[in-house]
């Protein structure tokens, strides 16, 4: 009768342990300046032409950088006339 016993404490114990630990955190956004270095890292690695190049890196590192959330929103970068 003791076996039982001291195996259901020891589940039961394992099981409160389990949901006790702490849950990870959620990752934090991330912020302006790290998805503008991230984007000067990957305009790098493009492998675009000169003038290309130049045209996306001058826009990122303007001022007034922006990214759209819509595709209604019309929003560009300054510097690159959309296409069409």
């Amino acid at each position: 009768m003791q076996r039982p016993l001291v195996l259901l404490l020891t589940v039961f114990t394992l099981a409160l342990a389990g949901c006790a630990s702490p849950q990870s955190a959620a990752e934090r956004p991330y912020t302006d300046a790290e998805i503008k270095q991230f984007a000067l890292e990957m305009l790098s690695r493009s492998g675009l032409q000169y003038e290309d190049y130049e045209k996306i890196r001058s826009a990122l590192q303007a001022p007034s950088y922006r990214v759209s959330n819509s595709i209604s929103d019309g929003g560009t970068l300054p510097g690159i006339e959309p296409e069409g």
